[in-house]
């Protein structure tokens, strides 16, 4: 029998309570299975990137002004990718916002092929979208300094 033993993975979740307590779970279930085999665990966690969660205010703004820019708008379903942009959002209310590439194949896919040619109006719809919440942001930030 080998002397030690090595195990990795990725735990991910989509509910910020669920996320609170899986360390926890985790190291409680590792150090029961060790213990059950009369042997020893360490843990290493790294929680990596947390929940992606969108700011509500500001989906719906996004959403609007990706309408009148002439995108259809769809909600992603939930997937477990890990997204750095859950960082920001934790610092800053705001929305995660993806436009498609008219590939026939995902993001990630060794034959994926975005048309080039919605890169301009994608680059519009993102100008069209930061125009408008900068002039959100001027107006209650000049609400609050007249109040």
């Amino acid at each position: 029998l080998p002397g030690s033993a090595e195990f990795g993975g990725t735990a991910r979740t989509h509910d910020l309570n669920v996320r609170a307590g899986l360390e926890a779970r985790v190291r409680a279930l590792v150090t029961h299975f060790a213990e059950a085999a009369g042997a020893e665990a360490t843990l290493s966690w790294h929680a990596g990137p947390p929940v992606l969660v969108n700011d509500a205010h500001w989906a719906r703004v996004a959403s609007e002004i990706a309408e009148q820019a002439g995108y259809r708008v769809q909600t992603a379903d939930l997937h477990l990718g890990g997204e750095d942009f859950a960082f920001y959002l934790q610092q800053v209310p705001g929305a995660f916002v993806s436009i498609g590439s008219a590939s026939a194949f995902g993001l990630h896919h060794a034959s994926f092929n975005p048309d080039e040619a919605l890169i301009a109006p994608a680059a519009r719809y993102f100008a069209q979208l930061a125009q408008h919440a900068l002039q959100q942001l001027n107006a209650r930030c000049c609400d609050a300094i007249l109040t």
